[in-house]
């Protein structure tokens, strides 16, 4: 490698494949990592954080335990030979899914500054980088701008929110100047909408049950449905089938007709049985939805640093962040 290349680092490997073959010269790194999805707990290296992902995501079915460990202790690896690079230019869209990565990368370089700060540099997005022509990938790379002590100090404070075990260092988040990082705001807002609301739904389990209400619809179309209902998309189809799954498979289930359920990407004749099943929202019978509806132990997410389980509910969230009430 040369010390006047470009290290870019970015959300995925869709975005990676369109910045290898338009950047010359430049080596990218793809971040990959669903932070969204599981616990992303306090730890004193992102080594051990990495490990905690890798079991995660490999149990959760994002793919083979020994590919996973591969791709996320490659990509720590080459976060580590930053230093080697002239520059290193961070590409990420307003999305949840890049700003979380963004904040955990911007975190690194808050504990390990560069020599020269003006050479760490961030492009950012409002739309979806793996979507754009080389001619709009040449005109995004000339808005980067260096990063600045404030935007290091933000992401610092706004990651180790995000990691704690309760959502209430989150929502104080909304109360400070977020304007550094201008993306934050409505990703912070967004992902407090993925807690469990009064009707102990969250706001992407809240759509699916309505759509399907209003007629028989097939998985895939549902999907496709809820993700227009999104100001800025960020899930992807893995995540959407688990919450579908728990819908489904729940011991008092809210959707039925899902064949060969839970999805299996790599059966073809189930997938394929899965994606066109034709789906149904079963009403619940009464007052609102408890935490044990949805399976109760067994069905935990982890939308702030580790789990917050339905069954315990700690708080209930409106949509715009705050505490709706205690729940028992």
């Amino acid at each position: 490698m040369s010390a006047t290349a470009d290290l870019v680092i970015t959300n995925g490997d869709a975005a990676g494949e369109l910045l290898r073959h338009t950047l010359q010269g430049a080596e990218v790194l793809p971040w990959r990592d669903v932070l969204h999805e599981g616990p992303v707990p306090l730890t004193a290296t992102l080594e051990e954080l990495t490990a905690i992902r890798i079991e995660y995501l490999a149990g959760a079915g994002g793919g083979d335990i020994g590919a996973i460990e591969f791709e996320l202790t490659a990509r720590d690896r080459g976060l580590a030979m930053s230093p080697d690079f002239g520059r290193v230019v961070l590409w990420f869209e307003h999305d949840l899914y890049d700003q979380l990565q963004l904040l955990q990368v911007l975190d690194w370089f808050a504990a390990h500054p560069r020599s020269e700060a003006d050479t760490l540099v961030l492009v950012q997005t409002e739309d979806y980088i793996g979507r754009q022509e080389p001619e709009a990938i040449e005109e995004l790379a000339s808005t980067g701008e260096a990063v600045t002590e404030g935007q290091l100090a933000l992401a610092n404070g706004a990651w180790a929110a995000f990691r704690q075990a309760t959502p209430e260092a989150c929502t104080s988040l909304l109360g400070q100047d977020l304007s550094a990082l201008p993306f934050l705001r409505p990703s912070v807002l967004r992902m407090l909408e993925e807690l469990p609301g009064t009707d102990g739904l969250s706001r992407t389990e809240r759509h699916m049950l309505a759509i399907a209400d209003a007629g028989s619809v097939t998985a895939l179309a549902l999907f496709v449905a809820v993700q227009k209902q999104e100001e800025a998309v960020f899930m992807g189809d893995w995540s959407f089938w688990r919450l579908l799954d728990a819908l489904a498979l729940a011991d008092e289930p809210l959707i039925a007709g899902l064949e060969a359920a839970p999805f299996q990407h790599d059966v073809p004749e189930l997938a394929k049985a899965y994606l066109t099943s034709r789906l149904g929202h079963l009403s619940r019978q009464g007052g609102p939805l408890r935490c044990h509806r949805l399976g109760g132990a067994s069905r935990r997410r982890s939308v702030v640093g580790r789990h917050a389980s339905h069954q315990r509910c700690a708080m209930a969230l409106g949509p715009d962040g705050r505490e709706a009430h205690p729940r028992s």
